[in-house]
């Protein structure tokens, strides 16, 4: 029942309260909102160390690309035609699919397990560009086999997929946002530019076969922070990998955490003006 509710606490949360922005302007930020679905315990970091996370240990499951705006879901639907919102890899590639709790790699950091997923921003390196805002996270139960082949027939927004399933299982925005600097960690071979821990306990009573739809947007911000250029990608860490992180690599992830607590204590989250 209380996972259910979810979406209409927060629809009523944004029409009562401003957004709370995180801003991610450098390396090795870190910040919580007290206001999404987990109550401030999923952390969202852009950590150098995801640099050295090798291939086949992530695995892509969703692509964006639009300029101005854009959103996306995950769908197993397989003809490229017939993707939902602003999706932008087919099936065909494997790269835009729906996925299982059992599917998911667990992180443990300061004795909590965590899932974490990464995301792959792809925003033009000029000063007036180089910006980009995340708007919405969903993730929801998909429950029903049939729900899985999401379209473009059936889905034409994020609301849309709030109508279809009921079984909200974590939700950040629209009182919510992060604004980062996409071009922190461009190049080849640098890896992905933000790492989200939601922890495990957000998804108890979610069956391991379970199907999960994940959907999200990019840009509301407006100005530098708008979408250009290429896709924006998501992945998760999965639980097994065909690769293996490079020494180090999560023993770095434990010394961001640390010292996200420690920002936490002393009430340090970001907020500011975007530059226009």
């Amino acid at each position: 029942m209380k996972k259910a509710l979810l979406a209409g606490a927060l629809m009523l949360a944004a029409a009562s309260a401003s957004a709370e922005v995180c801003t991610l302007f450098a390396k090795d930020g870190s910040c919580t909102f007290a206001t999404d679905t987990s109550g401030g315990t999923t952390i969202f970091s852009n950590p150098t160390n995801l640099s050295n996370i090798g291939s086949g240990v992530i695995t892509p499951f969703l692509g964006t690309q639009q300029n101005g705006t854009e959103s996306g879901v995950t769908t197993d639907i397989p003809n490229v035609n017939l993707l939902p919102l602003t999706d932008k890899r087919d099936n065909a590639n494997t790269f835009t699919n729906t996925f299982t709790r059992s599917d998911l790699g667990v992180v443990t950091l300061g004795g909590t397990d965590y899932y974490q997923f990464f995301l792959d921003t792809n925003e033009p390196s000029s000063v007036g560009d180089k910006l980009i805002s995340i708007d919405t996270i969903r993730i929801w139960d998909a429950q029903s086999a049939a729900l899985q082949l999401l379209t473009n027939q059936n889905v034409t927004s994020l609301a849309d997929v709030d109508g279809l399933f009921s079984s909200l299982i974590y939700a950040m925005g629209p009182t919510n946002q992060i604004v980062m600097d996409g071009t922190l960690f461009s190049g080849s071979g640098l890896g992905y530019d933000l790492s989200m821990l939601i922890p495990v306990a957000e998804f108890a009573g979610v069956a391991l076969d379970s199907r999960l739809i994940f959907g999200t947007s990019f840009g509301a911000a407006g100005g530098s922070a708008s979408t250009a250029d290429g896709f924006e990608e998501w992945a998760y860490r999965s639980a097994t990998p065909n690769a293996v992180p490079e020494p180090g690599s999560l023993a770095l992830a434990g010394i961001g955490l640390l010292a996200l607590r420690f920002a936490i204590r002393r009430g340090q989250k970001k907020a500011g003006t975007l530059p226009a």
